[in-house]
């Protein structure tokens, strides 16, 4: 039990150390600009997987699952470095760092085009310093869509989801993207919506945000797209002052009249 116990927690160690915590007081955004046209690293709380060792591009033909075997738990720390590029075009498993368009190269993308595996991650590491619980987020982001493909993507878009311990990960369906909201043309698709945690997450703990790009199986390349404009807003559970401390504050409140009330005069 002991052995397992510090497996798991030096396993903890290596999914949390593979991106650097940035601090969330209460909102966070990320424009990716900070990547310049030639940086070849995401930003520092940001880290791309790739699917495990014997997948492929028929692992995830209907969904993506969370959890288990060939899944987003079991995704690994990506090749390095990023491509830049001002065009995405071809697949890449190290991910891009990619202008908008070729026309507006300082405004830049995190693309992702996974091959040979299941598909690609980028993670997003947060620490929850706002002083209370967090119950939820509320968060928008951009999918840019770089390429039309001959056959639409069965998983379009990314998948999002979260982690409150790296290990164990749960899909916000309710931003799944569908062939209607990232259509098989080049744009832009501008998602936005909230979702609760399984559990709050503690002031002071950590939580992780995945996006998941598949690997489609019906053409090749697949569809380019990418991440842009990400924004949180944190949603706080209120904290309740103590009983203790409510007494004292009512009881303040009663003697303050009496004691304002002039003595009579001797």
């Amino acid at each position: 039990m002991v052995f397992k116990s510090l497996l798991l927690a030096v396993f903890g160690l290596l999914v949390t150390d593979a991106a650097q915590a940035i601090s969330l007081t209460g909102t966070y955004t990320q424009d990716f600009n900070s990547m310049g046209i030639s940086g070849t690293t995401p930003p520092s709380d940001w880290v791309v997987y790739t699917g495990n060792s014997g997948t492929t591009n028929n692992t995830w033909a209907t969904t993506i699952p969370a959890n288990g075997t060939n899944s987003v738990a079991s995704m690994v720390l990506a090749p390095t470095p990023l491509t830049a590029t001002s065009a995405p075009t071809t697949n890449n498993n190290n991910g891009f760092n990619a202008a908008l368009n070729p026309s507006t190269t300082s405004d830049r993308v995190l693309a992702t085009s996974p091959t040979t595996v299941s598909g690609t991650g980028l993670q997003l590491t947060l620490t929850n310093n706002t002083g209370a619980a967090l119950s939820g987020l509320n968060l928008g982001y951009d999918t840019v869509r770089f390429t039309a493909v001959g056959t639409a993507n069965q998983l379009p878009g990314y998948w999002l989801f979260y982690s409150q311990d790296g290990r164990t990960w749960s899909n916000v369906s309710s931003l799944n993207p569908t062939i209607s909201t990232v259509p098989n043309t080049v744009g832009i698709t501008p998602t936005s919506g909230s979702f609760n945690f399984s559990t709050p997450v503690a002031n002071g703990a950590n939580f992780f945000l995945r996006w998941i790009d598949d690997n489609a199986l019906q053409t090749s390349p697949d569809q380019i797209i990418g991440l842009n404009n990400v924004s949180i807003t944190a949603i706080v559970i209120p904290t309740v002052p103590e009983p203790r401390a409510v007494a004292m504050f009512f009881g303040v409140a009663v003697l303050t009249p009496l004691l304002r009330r002039k003595r009579p005069t001797l």
